[in-house]
């Protein structure tokens, strides 16, 4: 496509406004209807996905300039913008605060875990741990701005991972108090760096900024990310069936072995965790916009299905997919590509 093809900025700024303003009011509305509790973790499975996704697009290029890379100051402006999710992600977290008595597994209960799983300290520790990451990222932005952040980009690094390792061990793993990962935060924010540079890649695709050696990198990077990801994945899925222990396969039973989850969790395996490898393995088709661009848009559509897949099967032996998820989809990725669009105008900071 060429650039006189692509849509203007006016007609992106409609079509986010649209899906923004749309998307949340469906949401608004189906929160009165009869599965309350379902709309709800719709919520909890968005923020899951966009929340990650928008601050590793962020944490991306402080990646790449602490390994000493050059290669993505043409492009850099295009994930940086991304800051512009940090006020919608801490209001999507407060909501979830507030209405966690409808959907959460921990109201009332006194779990094992004892004070760990109050939802006054869990999401407590996850505001916090969320307020310091955004915070950190805008002081980072600002030191760019300046031709500085070196340091504060190793750390904005370090902050990340700690605070979305933290964050998959309380919405994810903890959703389930009985069962039990070490890797379950690793994985959650590997997961998280692999949807941001997929997302980036997607990006990058449509913009003029990126030639055919930044499209290259990006799909590289989009390579190694879905491989770490899938190890990771395997690395603590394997434990669980050569060990059989009860507290462990409660994740695996209702993804693996229940008939409604199982095509769900092939998909998963086809497109997401070993689709970049297969699709983008031919230089040419990193190196193509067209190409690197579809590939892109499919593995992200498919990590929102792998958040999906980790939240419901929990709560739902049905597997149900229909407006109550897809309608925050709709309205998160409006959200996101308003801030972006505003963010870029602006600079890349708010």
């Amino acid at each position: 496509m060429s650039t006189s093809d692509r849509p203007s900025t006016k007609s992106w700024l409609v079509l986010w406004m649209v899906l923004a303003v749309a998307g949340c009011a469906l949401w608004l509305y189906l929160l009165n209807r009869a599965d309350e509790a379902r709309v709800w973790r719709a919520l909890l499975v968005n923020f899951l996905f966009f929340t990650p996704l928008s601050a590793g697009l962020v944490v991306w290029p402080a990646i790449v300039a602490t390994c000493q890379g050059k290669w993505h100051h043409p492009v850099e402006r295009l994930a940086s913008s991304a800051i512009a999710f940090g006020l919608p992600s801490l209001v999507t977290l407060l909501m979830l605060w507030w209405g966690s008595a409808r959907w959460s597994p921990w109201n009332g209960v006194n779990h094992h875990q004892g004070a760990w799983l109050h939802p006054g300290f869990l999401f407590g520790r996850d505001l916090a741990a969320l307020l310091l990451f955004w915070g950190l990222a805008l002081y980072h932005l600002r030191l760019k701005q300046k031709g500085e952040g070196a340091r504060s980009g190793a750390v904005l690094v370090l902050v990340y991972c700690l605070a979305f390792s933290l964050i998959g061990f309380d919405l994810v793993m903890a959703l389930d108090p009985l069962w039990h990962s070490n890797l379950a935060g690793g994985y959650f924010f590997i997961s998280g760096l692999y949807g941001a540079m997929t997302c980036w890649a997607l990006i990058s695709s449509w913009r003029p900024e990126a030639g055919p050696d930044q499209l290259h990198d990006l799909g590289k990077l989009t390579v190694a990310f879905s491989l770490m990801t899938t190890y990771l994945m395997y690395a603590h899925l394997l434990p669980y069936w050569y060990e059989n222990l009860p507290r462990e396969i409660r994740f695996l039973v209702p993804r693996m072995h229940m008939s409604e989850w199982r095509p769900f969790s092939f998909f998963l395996v086809g497109l997401v965790y070993f689709g970049p490898l297969v699709l983008l393995l031919p230089i040419r088709t990193k190196r193509s916009r067209a190409s690197l661009g579809t590939v892109a848009f499919l593995v992200l559509c498919g990590l929102w299905l792998e958040r999906w897949w980790l939240v419901a099967p929990t709560f739902d032996p049905t597997a149900r997919l229909g407006l109550a998820e897809l309608s925050l989809a709709a309205g998160f990725t409006g959200i996101l590509g308003l801030g972006m669009l505003r963010a870029r105008k602006s600079g890349g900071t708010l």
